[in-house]
């Protein structure tokens, strides 16, 4: 199959700096990168400089990206495991899709290390929308164990080590209301490339293996692994370079044609990426369906990462200048054409 086509992509884990760091990302800037990829709804992660851990903090941030985004933006709320009063003045908004809780070091101020708080929060979470977790190793056990207890639903963000694999499995063996995604630079990247690549190939979690890649590969073949989501993570070039470089990595322009390449290589068929780009998530998260929405590839011809630039306030990518297949030929959004090559 040379020409194909998707509904647009979903990206259910991005990080748009709006407000607090607009240099790097806004609502408008970010959803133009979204665009860009195929991806027509993506959620938005709370972790701003300002987090979004009340009430009024995530009505700002829908009121701003009601003002620029060029598609529909999604939330998911936050918590440093002090804030369980405001839980119930959000979760019913159609807006928010999750509540995101940080178990591990990584950019902001919400982690949430004390086990005493972090269980205060899964039992006040008392809605069907997902809790997911930045939860790597011992923290993810914990978390998958706490989820059981309240019979919360559980995501977990950007797997990326084989043992992290390996507890999903066993609890979606035990039929326990769990989900995971992974994310491209995981898929593609390993611990060897930050030799190379520097602090442009630094994020949380951390590049694993190449025997942590496989197993990533494996967990997305069999199905442990539900989704691709980007976790599309911009800083400027002069801040990844500094002497304190910030974690993380842009996505949203590179993330199917990275999949699509996996598609290539025969590490998963074609019929996947609908499944991992846009129906699980769509499902997982309970998306709304987008009318007259839906993107064209071409899968006969290739295109090269950064040389017609970024949508991306940041500007670069790890994989800037990788040859990649499956040209994205036209993106239309609710009826209305807004790329077309």
């Amino acid at each position: 199959m040379k020409k194909f086509r998707l509904p647009g992509l979903i990206d259910v884990h991005v990080h748009l700096r709006d407000p607090g760091a607009t240099h790097k990302e806004d609502f408008e800037s970010g959803s133009m990168a979204a665009l860009a990829g195929g991806f027509t709804f993506i959620i938005d992660m709370p972790n701003n400089p300002t987090p979004t851990i009340s009430k009024q903090a995530l009505e700002d941030k829908i009121k701003r990206s009601k003002k620029i985004a060029k598609m529909d933006i999604g939330f998911h709320f936050g918590t440093n495991g002090k804030n369980t009063d405001q839980f119930s003045k959000v979760w019913n908004n159609p807006n928010v899709f999750g509540l995101k809780l940080y178990c591990n070091h990584t950019t902001g101020e919400m982690l949430l290390e004390d086990l005493e708080l972090l269980e205060k929060v899964f039992e006040a979470w008392k809605s069907s929308k997902p809790i997911l977790v930045h939860a790597e190793g011992i923290e993810l056990a914990a978390a998958i164990g706490l989820a059981h207890v309240y019979g919360r639903r559980l995501h977990v963000c950007h797997i990326s080590q084989a043992i992290e694999v390996e507890l999903v499995r066993r609890a979606k063996k035990m039929k326990q209301k769990i989900t995971a995604g992974v994310c491209p630079h995981h898929l593609w990247m390993t611990i060897d490339d930050v030799k190379t690549k520097g602090s442009l190939a630094m994020m949380k979690p951390p590049l694993g293996t190449s025997q942590d890649q496989a197993a990533l590969w494996q967990g997305l073949r069999d199905g442990t692994i539900d989704i691709v989501e980007t976790d599309h993570a911009p800083h400027t070039l002069s801040e990844k370079k500094s002497e304190k470089p910030p974690f993380g990595v842009p996505g949203l322009e590179t993330a199917l044609g990275l999949i699509l390449k996996g598609v290539q290589e025969k590490r998963i068929p074609l019929s996947k990426v609908k499944t991992i780009l846009y129906t699980n998530p769509k499902k997982i998260f309970k998306i709304p369906t987008q009318p007259k929405t839906y993107i064209e590839v071409d899968m006969s011809k290739t295109w090269r990462v950064g040389e017609k630039g970024y949508e991306s306030k940041c500007g670069w990518s790890p994989f800037d200048g990788w040859k990649l297949p499956g040209s994205l030929q036209k993106v239309v959004y609710k009826g209305k054409v807004v790329i077309d090559s």
